[in-house]
């Protein structure tokens, strides 16, 4: 009888590890076609079972539009990351402009997707830069790892984008996957931005990843855990080790985070937590009944009103490091 109960066990737990397997693939591998899996707030219950059996498809974002349609001139850069990655990005033509923004999207998203805040960079007098990141767009692979090995493609775009700008100020922008992988870059890899947007950055992996099944109506307890392990495994890194609150410490460039109020993939102690981490300058905007979503189109007033003071102070620290530099000027 105990024997039965051990292997009766550890069948049990080898299955738990076999789906937990399975559905970290599912979310880290972009299919070539197929029908991408809706949010989870808006699957029938028999939805969310076959998603929990079988996992979510996930195509490659495609970019379905160019800034040329929206009236913004625009040029295309292919980015060298590594042997086997480089990204396409969209520099939109901004002449005389104040500065760059170089702008990074979400998880399972593209770089047409920011195209509604590039607009309103543009019409501060901002060049953005719209990157897909790897896996996504236009640019190479067909995986992601939630903002860990993107915090080298953040790294490549600034390097990159500096070249084509140099001496004007940059600042990167990110929203929820990108936003994670622009604290990674600058805390962790030590990335030089002169200031930082970040919409909606996760805490934690697991924070996400628990914050998911809980909007899926499951409980995370376990299976969540697994998921971390084996997403990590399957992209060579330490799943619990990719915390964007730890990143945050390491972060001294000023900083503007957003989050709405009502985020259920971020809840506000998260966001919160990476506020308070924050090591400089920083500024905490919150979207009142805006949930996970472009911000910019949710609270288009509120969001070009601090967009727009968080530039004019980049700006103004920009011109005062350069009198500083040149006090006979």
């Amino acid at each position: 009888m105990a024997r039965a109960a051990i292997v009766l066990g550890a069948f049990g737990f080898a299955g738990v590890n076999l789906l937990a397997y399975g559905h970290a693939r599912t979310m880290t591998h972009f299919e070539k076609s197929g029908f991408r899996t809706g949010a989870p707030e808006s699957l029938t219950i028999a939805q969310k079972l076959k998603v929990l059996a079988g996992g979510v498809t996930l195509p490659k974002p495609r970019n379905d539009i160019t800034p040329l349609e929206r009236d913004m001139p625009f040029d295309t850069w292919t980015i060298p990351v590594e042997p086997s990655v480089s990204l396409e990005a969209w520099r939109i033509r901004v002449p005389d402009s104040k500065g760059t923004v170089v702008l990074f999207h979400g998880y399972a998203d593209r770089k047409t997707s920011t195209l509604a805040e590039a607009g309103g960079f543009r019409s501060e007098g901002w060049e953005p830069v719209l990157v897909d990141l790897r896996g996504s767009g236009g640019s190479s692979g067909e995986t992601t790892s939630i903002g860990f090995h993107e915090a080298r493609d953040v790294e490549a775009a600034v390097r990159f984008a500096r070249s084509q700008s140099p001496g004007g100020p940059l600042v990167v922008w990110g929203a929820s996957m990108g936003a994670a992988a622009a604290l990674r870059a600058v805390g962790a890899l030590h990335v030089e931005v002169d200031g930082l947007i970040l919409e909606a950055p996760f805490a934690t992996l697991r924070s996400a990843v628990v914050n998911r099944f809980r909007s899926l109506g499951l409980p995370p307890w376990g299976l969540a855990d697994l998921l971390v392990f084996w997403g990590g495994r399957q992209q060579g890194f330490d799943g619990f080790g990719h915390n964007p609150v730890e990143y945050a410490h390491s972060v001294h460039a000023p900083t503007l985070l957003m989050l709405g109020s009502q985020d259920d993939r971020v809840l506000m102690p998260e966001g919160q937590a990476i506020f308070d981490a924050l090591a400089g300058e920083k500024q905490f905007e919150v979207f009142e009944g805006l949930g996970h979503q472009s911000l910019v189109r949710g609270g288009r007033g509120q969001w070009t009103r601090a967009v727009q003071a968080f530039l004019a102070s980049v700006s103004a620290a920009r011109m005062e490091q350069r009198r500083a530099r040149s006090p006979n000027d």
